[in-house]
């Protein structure tokens, strides 16, 4: 849902740690944080997209309006990172690609993604940051609750503003 203030100190991580990330980045954020975007960007981290508002109410009012926020989303990223053939070609939904008021909608929609060369994914592996979980130990012991026996996760983690739980169980 970033990126946010705190999105340097998980980019700082990482590059301690060597490792690369998928930013699911949400536009009008771009729009605040452009330098953080580039410098993810830069070093190495897939930007990808989470829709322009995060307004479920926005995104999911009809198909076409999914892929809108897409669009407008791509925009920020291309702007941001000063790359204007950039295309992520990746979407996530907020709130998850399936299941909610929203799932009907959301099945429809990725159909309409497709067709215009956009896959969509989900996490299979959650911290609970996005829940509550409001300490270090909470947030890694979710992890390994849901990360079960598989061996290739897509782990949800916010980089929102008030997430230090995030940061410090990274």
């Amino acid at each position: 849902d970033g990126p946010s203030p705190l999105t340097p100190s998980v980019l700082d991580i990482l590059k301690e740690e060597n490792v690369c990330a998928t930013f699911f980045v949400v536009g009008s954020r771009v729009d605040l944080y452009p330098d953080i975007v580039k410098r993810a960007y830069k070093e190495g981290h897939y930007i990808a997209n989470h829709g322009y508002t995060h307004s479920y109410s926005t995104i999911y009012a009809s198909e076409q309006a999914v892929l809108d926020e897409y669009t407008k989303c791509e925009q920020s990223i291309k702007n941001a990172i000063g790359n204007q053939e950039y295309n992520s070609y990746l979407f996530r939904f907020p709130g998850g690609s399936s299941g909610g008021r929203y799932h009907y909608l959301k099945n429809s929609a990725k159909a309409l993604l497709t067709s215009n060369n956009i896959a969509s994914t989900n996490w299979n592996c959650l911290t609970g940051d996005a829940v509550g979980n409001n300490t270090k130990e909470e947030c890694i012991a979710e992890l390994i609750n849901t990360k079960g026996n598989q061996n290739s996760l897509i782990v949800l983690m916010h980089d929102a503003q008030n997430k230090d739980s995030t940061v410090a169980a990274l």
